[in-house]
């Protein structure tokens, strides 16, 4: 497994500065409302694809279900809209090359960055056009050497006119992120690699644990359907519902060897409680099986509880475990306070409240 070993992410959506340190397989990120979990997950989608300058357009589309779709909206990536403090996130993966990303959006005049002209303007001159950019400087350090590149989309009041991904670059990593709203989901693209792969049987033997009925799952070119002991034919997966739906995808996800990292955005959406044990088993059993690497938010109680179950169930999984409560404290800042599966279970048995300091 490549994946993540520490994080930092600075002026970042509500995110000042904060630092993650020594993640794990499988890594939890607790916290209260407006804490900056959802921002994390993307700020590992950003600096996994960093080479690509639509990127930051298409998080923003995601997390406003497609309301944020101008350029000017990747503004609200930049901490209190401060658009001279640029967002930087810098990680070490777990072999130790290190990557770091600074988003920009200079104005462009004449293809020169005019650094005294207020961002965000548009004029249009019978000489020349004024034009918007936004930028993803980054660079990669292996072997103490660095290597720097930049990706640029440029836009116009009609929208992108020009895109130039960084010269020379090949991106190695591939994350994807699982919204929190539940009908978002890559489950149709994930199951037709593992089916490609002859590797469907992983999910098919999963999906037995949410439903024994359960005999096949199939893509086909209307969509994802399943087949149901005593069924004359396939159903559609969405008939089965949100919860269904959501598991699925969780589990392709997780499933799908093209992965490097999984990110999971408030795992119990649409889950019945009774469904989060066997989603957790799931989870640590094909991130293992495909060595793949996991993010998590969530705001459940009863999902500790049932994922400290698990983890007493199946110890190998004990190790791979790393749980982050983020808190916005009034003297550091904001901070990652890290747990153990030891911590998780002691505060699961003593009833302690982990998901946020302040409460």
């Amino acid at each position: 497994m490549d994946g993540f070993k520490n994080i930092e992410i600075k002026n970042f959506r509500g995110i000042d500065h904060l630092t993650i340190d020594d993640c794990s397989r499988v890594n939890v990120f607790l916290g209260q409302n407006g804490s900056g979990k959802s921002s994390i997950l993307e700020a590992l989608l950003m600096i996994a694809g960093m080479s690509n300058p639509e990127l930051p357009r298409n998080i923003n589309m995601l997390r406003s279900k497609g309301t944020y779709g101008h350029f000017l909206d990747v503004r609200y990536m930049f901490h209190n809209l401060m658009l001279m403090n640029p967002p930087e996130i810098s990680t070490i993966q777990t072999k130790g090359a290190k990557r770091h990303l600074t988003l920009k959006m200079p104005f462009v005049f004449d293809e020169q960055s005019q650094t005294t002209t207020p961002i965000g303007q548009i004029q249009r001159s019978d000489a020349m056009v004024q034009v918007n950019q936004v930028e993803m400087n980054f660079d990669i350090t292996e072997d103490e050497i660095v290597n720097r590149y930049k990706s640029t989309l440029s836009f116009n009041q009609q929208g992108p006119i020009r895109g130039k991904i960084a010269d020379g670059y090949q991106e190695k990593m591939y994350a994807s992120l699982i919204p929190a709203n539940i009908p978002t989901g890559n489950s149709t693209s994930d199951l037709s690699e593992l089916v490609k792969r002859k590797m469907k049987q992983l999910v098919v033997d999963r999906l037995v644990y949410f439903d024994n009925r359960i005999t096949t799952i199939e893509v086909l070119s209307d969509g994802v359907f399943v087949g149901i002991e005593g069924v004359p034919e396939l159903l559609p997966v969405t008939m089965h519902g949100d919860g269904m739906f959501r598991y699925l995808t969780i589990v392709a996800a997780s499933a799908n060897p093209i992965s490097d990292v999984v990110l999971i955005d408030e795992i119990e959406n649409g889950l019945h409680y009774s469904a989060y044990k066997k989603l957790w088993e799931a989870i640590f059993a094909l991130a293992t099986e495909t060595n793949k690497q996991i993010f998590i938010t969530t705001h459940s109680k009863e999902t500790l509880y049932r994922l400290n179950e698990m983890l007493e169930e199946k110890p190998c999984y004990q190790d791979a475990l790393r749980l982050y409560t983020i808190e916005n404290t009034k003297l550091k800042g904001q901070q990652a306070y890290k747990y153990s599966f030891e911590e998780l279970n002691a505060a699961c048995k003593n009833g302690v409240e982990i998901r946020s300091l302040a409460l």
